[in-house]
């Protein structure tokens, strides 16, 4: 049994159980089958009204377990929340964020919200990518260290080419154009040739935005394991910052 659908099963038996258990009491006293209907009735009524959204959220949790858009372990983006799905249950979806704190999204936000999971699935052909890639790279005359680098990238992938979990994660630096942006790339570059030992492929970037006065860089990550997002993503970034942070310090 999956671990998203145990809670679920948890609370059905409790929810049988509690029938039974009315069913027993009801039948003790020989109450009459009118009495029962209005009383069933009554008490349903009041039920509905009171836990109209709680019993939503069941609906949208039975909705979540059966299409899975994400399982425990994986990066997602629910709406504002970013992190790593905790716990799945018939109520709430437990994601764990970047701060180590834990936030429990209801599972009628997750239905309504707009759901990213990180999670790649076809990673032949990100390796064929790759494969272009330093083709590509050759054919530029890059430097060794790059080519060096592309062939270890390349061979991550391939060693985890039988695993089930890896995650293609982006995130988006914008910068202002007052900065001397030729340096910030050469450094960017410096930066993700480092990198590359710690993440399963070297990190890539490209400009993806030209704001008013600045310019905004995608950088792509691949790993292995989510939390490893969490682990170390801020500190790659800081280290991306580094020249903008040593400049605002003086």
């Amino acid at each position: 049994m999956g671990i998203e659908a145990a809670s679920g099963v948890v609370l059905i038996l409790r929810l049988l159980f509690f029938i039974v258990a009315v069913t027993i009491f009801v039948s003790a006293f020989e109450t009459s089958l009118a009495t029962i209907l209005s009383l069933g009735a009554i008490f349903g009524t009041a039920l509905g009204l009171a836990f109209s959204q709680a019993l939503g959220n069941i609906v949208s949790g039975l909705y979540v377990v059966a299409a899975r858009p994400f399982r425990v372990g994986d990066y997602v983006r629910i709406g504002n929340v970013e992190g790593v799905v905790k716990e799945i249950t018939l109520n709430y979806t437990r994601v764990l964020l970047a701060d180590e704190t834990h936030q429990l999204v209801p599972n009628n936000k997750v239905v309504g919200s707009e759901v990213t999971n990180y999670r790649i699935e076809d990673l032949p052909g990100l390796i064929e990518d790759k494969e272009e890639e330093r083709v590509e790279a050759v054919e530029e005359r890059k430097g060794r260290r790059y080519i060096h680098s592309m062939d270890s990238a390349i061979d991550k992938l391939k060693d985890l080419a039988t695993d089930e979990d890896y995650y293609r994660y982006t995130f988006d630096l914008t910068l202002h154009m007052s900065f001397d942006h030729s340096k910030l790339m050469t450094h960017f570059d410096k930066v993700c040739l480092k990198w590359s030992k710690i993440y399963l492929a070297q990190p890539t970037y490209i400009i993806w935005a030209k704001p008013s006065a600045a310019m905004t860089y995608r950088f792509t990550i691949i790993v292995a394991d989510a939390m490893t997002i969490i682990n170390q993503n801020s500190l790659f970034m800081k280290e991306l910052l580094k020249p903008w942070i040593e400049l605002e310090g003086k």
